[in-house]
């Protein structure tokens, strides 16, 4: 399957099927931010009972005919009380979601009283090089702790498609964490997909369901590399007798 295809389906899947995580997250470690360069689930490990989990979404656009540099998404505490639709950019950048009947402004409440991991993030975009741009995440602790780490993104040689990114890296998002996009080309869109790899509700517990819940990494682009290996022999077959 196309990445295209692959995310016409996703977000037709998205807008009739979102759902909220429910239940309270436990309180992070200050001192653990989360980041890991490996998806929990990368290697396709996942147990079999472990979920696919459904993207959040979002669409940031610049509206003018120049770019936009350090586009700052998400960091709920400091700019859920800006106005929309820039949200404390600069004027021109237009921030939404990519679902249906959710607003950005209701993303930012959930990410401050229900944190999660994300697993992988893929960004999208029809705008040449857009993709190309880096991500930095920051996240801060109730301490005043600040650690940040670059995504630079790298274009797979295997991959068909040069306007979609993957990121296999996992870090947590609450009121504190942010994403500085370093620019925002001249009148481009770029999609921002945040795959959950962990959620944890109290809820679920007093459901009697665990409440932990892991995800399994989402099958985005798999079959895309060739593998060439000589034919196995067969154990204990065709073997050459040693002369006496």
């Amino acid at each position: 399957m196309s990445l295209n295809k692959y995310f016409e389906e996703l977000n037709e899947f998205a807008n009739n099927n979102y759902h909220s995580f429910d239940g309270d997250f436990d309180s992070f470690d200050d001192e653990d931010f989360g980041f890991d360069d490996d998806y929990g689930y990368a290697d396709g490990s996942a147990p079999s009972s472990a979920p696919t989990s459904q993207p959040y979404i979002i669409n940031v656009q610049n509206t003018t005919a120049s770019a936009i540099n350090n586009v700052t998404i998400l960091g709920a505490y400091s700019f859920i009380g800006t106005s929309a639709p820039a949200y404390g950019n600069t004027a021109g950048i237009s921030i939404s979601m990519g679902i249906a009947n959710v607003t950005y402004t209701e993303f930012l409440y959930q990410s401050m009283n229900k944190p999660f991991s994300v697993g992988l993030t893929y960004t999208s975009s029809a705008t040449a090089n857009q993709v190309l741009e880096t991500i930095t995440v920051t996240q801060k602790d109730i301490n005043g702790n600040i650690t940040s780490k670059v995504l630079t993104p790298t274009i797979d040689p295997y991959q068909f498609q040069t306007d979609k990114i993957a990121f296999k890296f996992e870090y947590r998002i609450d009121g504190f964490t942010y994403l500085t996009i370093s620019s925002i080309l001249a009148s481009a869109t770029m999609k921002i997909y945040f795959y959950p790899s962990e959620t944890v509700s109290v809820s679920r517990a007093l459901a009697g369901r665990q409440a932990v819940q892991d995800y399994g990494r989402p099958p985005v682009v798999q079959g895309t590399k060739i593998n060439i290996a000589a034919p196995k022999r067969r154990m204990g077959g065709g073997q050459r007798r040693l002369g006496r």
